[in-house]
């Protein structure tokens, strides 16, 4: 797989990837939440908030972002691999990216958040690294300190 920033033309089809990820978790999707999906180009312009696309045979098939949250702490957001693709360690390697660059940009905290019914993601984010801090009625929040 190969990862590259969003283009303007790719929004569409990793908006796709999101949203089919939806439609598999939940059964249904709810276009009023996420908005920031629908402008990815205007909502990770670069800077404080980057959005990449992982590609494989010219299609995509992973997405990932990261958001500075304050100083130097960044949110990891919008992983998601197609079903098919899964089990291939495309998953791993995006979010191996999404550090890195979050470290480049000066990360030395991450956070992301996942659906707490998820036990696949829960367990994914704890084999690398993360660890849990709290939960609410519906997200688990979890977080990975970066050593200097």
């Amino acid at each position: 797989m190969v990862i590259n920033p969003i283009s303007q033309a790719d929004c569409q089809e990793a908006r796709d990837v999101i949203l089919s990820g939806f439609r598999e978790r939940f059964g249904f999707i709810d276009y009023s939440l996420n908005p920031d999906i629908y402008n990815i180009i205007e909502e990770y312009k670069g800077g404080a908030h980057h959005f990449f696309v992982g590609m494989k045979n010219e299609r995509i098939v992973s997405t990932g972002a990261i958001r500075k949250e304050k100083d130097a702490t960044y949110q990891i957001v919008r992983m998601s691999v197609l079903k098919e693709y899964r089990q291939q360690g495309l998953g791993r390697a995006m979010l191996l990216h999404l550090e890195n660059e979050a470290v480049k940009l000066g990360a030395r905290r991450l956070i992301l958040e996942t659906n707490k019914k998820w036990e696949d993601a829960i367990q994914f984010y704890k084999n690398y690294g993360f660890t849990y801090m709290e939960e609410d009625e519906v997200s688990c929040y979890f977080e990975k300190e970066i050593p200097l």
